[in-house]
């Protein structure tokens, strides 16, 4: 029968809308009660479904999980990095990165959110800790061959400790997911990624 829905399927929705909106909401509970807390009737509850509709587009909260890894890996790291690599010297790729996050940021804080808070669901689940380890990976591979770039072109010296500074690097930009997440505004994000460039770009101090 045309128009038919799939059962479980809420009445009146566009399936690619609803399955967004579950994800957005769903970044959104894992950030504010964690992993285990989470349940699928509190996001169905959150978004206007039942319980069942989550269901018809994730089997589990497992899947739904790893989704919402899919989701910040195609819409932050990989839009992030797709920008960054665009720029030709190392402050300028690491600003970009962070100004294509902040962008992100604006339309949706939801992601910086999960961002921030899956870390620590990836280290207290290890069932878990294969995706946030990809995650970190992800901005880790970003940062080494930044500098290790850098350093070829003789933009920063020879004899620095790319390991070292690429953990510094990682540290500062988790604080500042952390920031966007849970504490700042977004204008005082867009201020504190501003004077980080500046930072990094050497006319701070």
């Amino acid at each position: 029968m045309a128009g038919k829905r799939r059962r479980g399927r809420p009445l009146g929705s566009d399936g690619a809308n609803t399955r967004e909106e579950i994800l957005r909401v769903a970044r959104q509970v894992f950030s504010e009660l964690g992993y285990e807390r989470t349940t699928f009737q509190e996001i169905a509850t959150r978004v206007g479904v039942t319980r069942p509709a989550v269901n018809h587009y994730f089997r589990d909260k497992a899947a739904l999980y790893s989704a919402l890894f899919d989701s910040v890996r195609d819409s932050v790291m990989g839009a992030s990095v797709n920008q960054a690599t665009a720029q030709e010297t190392l402050p300028g790729r690491l600003s970009a990165y962070l100004e294509a996050a902040v962008r992100i940021d604006s339309r949706d804080r939801s992601f910086a959110r999960f961002i921030a808070a899956s870390v620590l669901d990836g280290y207290r689940h290890e069932h878990l800790l294969g995706s946030t380890g990809e995650q970190v990976e992800q901005v880790r591979g970003f940062v080494r061959q930044a500098l290790g770039a850098a350093v070829e072109s003789g933009e920063i010296r020879d004899d620095i400790d790319i390991p070292a500074v690429t953990e510094m690097l990682i540290a500062v930009m988790w604080g500042i997911a952390w920031y966007a997440g849970f504490i700042g505004t977004h204008d005082q994000l867009e201020e504190v990624v501003e004077q980080f460039s500046r930072l990094i770009a050497g006319i701070l101090w």
